[in-house]
């Protein structure tokens, strides 16, 4: 059985300058916002079945644009893990190493890493000495992004081996209801 919890963020609206050339003047031209769900994991969802599975509903793996984004995911997550409801020790989100392996290794350089939704760029928390890029288990290294949640360890990026499974984060757009407001 999948839980999830659900929130929205209005994440923002796109302004035009008024025709008046009055710039104190803004008009909406386009709302939209941002419905999170957090799932537990199940025996199936490593990093690419996560990715699937939001895609087939609709969305995509979260991807994590500022830091009160960051923060109501953590709350989420943290409210699920806190009542044990989904007993996990991460998340996977948006953030891979979609470089092949071989040739691009990553540890300390968390610039190699892209979302798999292009809706950001800059912001990224890793957790202390991460990315590391381990690849004790598997040779390949460690491609796909959690958000790391164990007792001292609250949602911050981490690498991960892509085939472990995890719970995830989903993100979808959702119209918003917009008012015209004129600001003087």
């Amino acid at each position: 059985m999948l839980i999830f919890v659900t929130f929205l963020a209005f994440v923002g609206a796109t302004y035009a300058q008024h025709p008046s050339g009055n710039p104190k003047v803004f008009d909406y031209t386009s709302c939209y916002c941002w419905r999170y769900e957090v799932f537990c994991r199940t025996e199936d969802s490593d990093w690419q079945w996560a990715k699937d599975e939001c895609e087939s509903m609709g969305g995509w793996l979260a991807t994590i644009d500022k830091k009160t984004t960051h923060q109501e995911i953590r709350k989420l997550i943290r409210a699920q893990a806190d009542s044990r409801v989904c007993n996990n020790y991460g998340f996977w989100i948006g953030l891979h190493d979609a470089s092949d392996p071989k040739t691009s290794r990553h540890k300390g350089q968390p610039d190699k890493f892209s979302w798999v939704h292009e809706q950001c760029h800059d912001f990224q928390v890793w957790e202390k000495n991460q990315p590391n890029d381990n690849n004790k288990q598997d040779s390949n290294g460690q491609n796909c992004v959690q958000l790391w949640h164990r007792p001292s360890k609250k949602g911050n990026f981490d690498d991960e081996y892509c085939g472990e499974p995890k719970g995830y984060v989903c993100q979808f757009k959702e119209e918003c209801p917009c008012i015209n407001q004129a600001v003087e």
